[in-house]
């Protein structure tokens, strides 16, 4: 038999809220997972882009020790090289003024 309209219209409100409710859990369960996927990425990125500026830390340092040893073993053409730089500064500089 027909539904009356009361009927009709308590069962569209009702699957009416039905429907709210799952879009809210289904948008609910999404987000925690989204947030879930970016906390996941955000301490892989970490990870990693530490493991590299550790990587650059310690070939600067090897860097730094090796000029520092180059100088020692040999500064007359250290302290050369340099005065030769700081002229070649100076006669670039002299010819743009």
């Amino acid at each position: 038999m027909a539904e009356s309209p009361r009927e009709l219209m308590n069962d569209i409100k009702s699957t009416g809220r039905q429907a709210v409710d799952t879009g809210k859990n289904l948008y609910g369960e999404a987000k925690s997972e989204l947030k879930s996927q970016l906390s996941d990425k955000r301490s892989e990125l970490r990870s990693e882009w530490n493991d590299r500026f550790e990587t650059i830390k310690h070939k600067a340092q090897d860097a730094y020790e090796t000029s520092e040893d180059f100088v020692k073993d040999h500064p007359i053409a250290t302290v050369l090289g340099a005065a030769a730089v700081g002229f070649v500064a100076g006669m670039i500089s002299r010819r743009r003024h």
